[in-house]
């Protein structure tokens, strides 16, 4: 396997690239972004046209998008991917979904006998670096080791297309949770004329530093940061509907999100601008002036 093609060279696309070129890979990149291509294109990857171009150049495809809807777009239609792919590529898809779509992309690569993998990445575990879990059969997962060796620190097969992507949702509700609760301890203690500080300076609990400097903006290019926790957590809820499982801090954390989004800048992606509905909540800024 030589030649590799990405589609979408965003936040974690770029990533993507910048490890595969490292490893010797030839590259192509597609993405609906020109100034994404330049960034790419400069650092040493082919641009390809289309979808369909880049399948029928590469040995694999790795997509990296912002969520169901653009997967499903790439995919289909007269320049989509299928159009381009053969029997025995490989096709690793990074991008966070709807289980669903996952489901769906393996069927219609069965089709064509193109191995498929779901392969959701996480830079959120205590471990450094990247890591991947995967959903797809034994047999893909094999086909797709080489790429996955390339692109991510560690990774692991959860189960069966769709399995990973469960997975994925579930560590998002974690995060999110546990970023809503530790924005609520903040804001308690200063709602309450306390300096948090100590609960990282003394204790080291680790809590987000931009609760504590009120800077929230971050360089995730494409879907911002804010708008990925916001789409994640209503995907995990989604699931949650269709069988029945209750989720009612999920349910909480995410109308938090949604008030959030409102109040805050689009470039002020994390988390850790959640803080900002709680001090609304509070009237800080009636608190702040006194």
């Amino acid at each position: 396997m030589k030649a590799i093609g990405i589609v979408g060279v965003g936040y974690i696309g770029s990533l993507f690239l910048d490890e595969l070129l490292d490893a010797g890979y030839d590259v192509s990149v597609v993405d609906v972004d020109d100034e994404q291509v330049r960034a790419a294109t400069k650092r040493g990857a082919s641009h390809a046209g289309t979808p369909a171009e880049l399948a029928r150049t590469t040995d694999a495809v790795v997509m990296a998008l912002p969520g169901s809807p653009e997967v499903e777009a790439t995919m289909e239609g007269e320049d989509g991917l299928l159009a381009g792919l053969e029997a025995g590529q490989v096709l690793v898809d990074a991008t966070t979904t709807l289980p669903e779509t996952s489901v769906a992309c393996e069927r219609l690569c069965r089709d064509r006998d193109v191995q498929f993998v779901e392969a959701p990445i996480t830079g959120g575990s205590p471990r450094p670096g990247y890591h991947v879990m995967v959903g797809g059969t034994e047999t893909a997962y094999g086909a797709a080791r080489e790429i996955l060796d390339a692109i991510c620190d560690d990774h692991v097969r959860i189960g069966d297309v769709g399995d990973a992507t469960v997975f994925k949702l579930a560590l998002q509700l974690r995060y999110a949770g546990q970023q809503a609760v530790d924005a609520e301890v903040v804001e308690f203690c200063r709602d309450n004329g306390v300096d948090p500080s100590p609960l990282n300076e003394f204790l080291e609990l680790g809590v987000w530093d931009r609760y504590f400097t009120g800077e929230y903006e971050q360089a995730i290019q494409g879907l911002g940061g804010l708008a990925i926790w916001h789409k994640d957590v209503g995907y995990a809820r989604q699931v949650a509907r269709e069988n029945g499982t209750a989720l009612p801090l999920a349910a909480v954390v995410h109308e938090a999100y949604k008030a959030t989004v409102r109040r805050v800048d689009e470039n002020e992606g994390h988390a850790a601008a959640l803080i900002e509905y709680w001090r609304a909540l509070n009237d800080a800024e009636d608190r702040d002036a006194r």
